[in-house]
């Protein structure tokens, strides 16, 4: 877990960990994007590229957005991949401007980015290949801009209607599960780990009698919400349910979830960003603190093409968070 200090990469871990529980830092470059980055991006440009992980939940969500407003064409993606020896790797020759700059690492944008940042490396992020800058390393505000374009689809993934629902919903999401699960599988206090699984699993309990009664979180139509839950959801039993120890349950074990789960895999275009091999290469061979010999576990065995039957479900979602 090295990190950046004053534009040099180290491989000093961050100061992440208080009383034994991990703290996530939050994103420096976290604005949203401008209209003019928009406007760039729907012109297709080619200016602006999208960098991220197959591995990583946040780059995921990104990769989703992009998937489903049908941003494949206009919004190029540079997949992060390769040993994360000095965190994440990435082609440098694969973004224009980049070639013959000696660019393998994530954190090498960041430093030309700014020469005296400090703090982590993190994808997903967009780059900016005319002025040799990241413009925003922050999935949320990724998401929530990448919504405002409709030129290829009528699909609004935050509807106004349900701009405060979908908001107490993510930050549910994010409290205690998505980020909950990363405090469980990193604590390094018995009693850190039983705070986080706690939280994971009173939020998957909260969330298997929702969706028992509606579709998708907001009803019939799938939200920002839901991506932000699939992508946690789809590495649950292959990484979380064991490489972060969240044994309580497996996501087969609730019914409505995993039924949930696989309705979303199913939809158009969302299959092809799932990489279940490179799910497993990213947590188990560069987590060397809790893998130390990079053993990589099986992928249990699912169908995530057994149908979901989900289709019956009222229209009408839940009307509270």
């Amino acid at each position: 877990m090295g990190a950046l200090i004053d534009g040099k990469w180290t491989e000093e871990a961050e100061k992440a960990f208080r009383e034994g529980a991990f703290t996530r830092t939050e994103s420096i470059f976290n604005q949203r994007l401008s209209q003019g980055v928009l406007s760039s991006i729907a012109a297709r440009e080619q200016r602006y590229y999208l960098i991220a992980s197959l591995s990583c939940p946040w780059s995921h969500r990104v990769i989703l957005v992009r998937a489903l407003k049908g941003l494949n064409k206009k919004l190029p993606l540079v997949i992060a991949k390769g040993p994360r020896i000095e965190g994440y790797a990435v082609d440098g020759s694969e973004i224009p401007g980049l070639e013959g700059k000696n660019i393998h690492h994530i954190h090498q944008l960041y430093a030309l980015t700014d020469p005296t940042y400090s703090g982590r490396a993190t994808v997903p992020l967009l780059w900016d290949s005319k002025e040799e800058r990241i413009i925003c390393n922050s999935s949320s505000p990724l998401m929530r801009s990448l919504d405002d374009l409709m030129e290829e689809t009528s699909i609004q993934l935050v509807p106004s209607s349900e701009l405060h629902q979908i908001n107490c919903l993510n930050t549910r999401i994010h409290t205690g599960l998505s980020n909950a699960v990363y405090r469980a599988g990193l604590a390094r206090s018995q009693a850190a780990y039983k705070d986080a699984v706690d939280h994971v699993f009173a939020t998957l309990d909260f969330l298997e009698d929702r969706l028992s009664v509606s579709r998708y979180l907001c009803g019939s139509q799938i939200t920002e919400s839901d991506l932000q839950l699939f992508t946690t959801l789809v590495r649950f039993d292959a990484v979380y349910a064991t490489h972060f120890r969240c044994t309580r349950k497996r996501l087969v074990d609730y019914p409505s979830l995993w039924a949930y789960a696989r309705d979303i895999y199913l939809l158009p275009g969302v299959s092809e960003t799932v990489d279940f091999s490179a799910i497993l290469d990213g947590y188990y061979s560069n987590d060397g603190d809790i893998n130390p010999y990079g053993i990589i576990a099986d992928l249990p065995t699912v169908n995530w093409l057994a149908p979901h039957t989900r289709h019956h479900l009222a229209s009408e979602g839940p009307v509270t968070t």
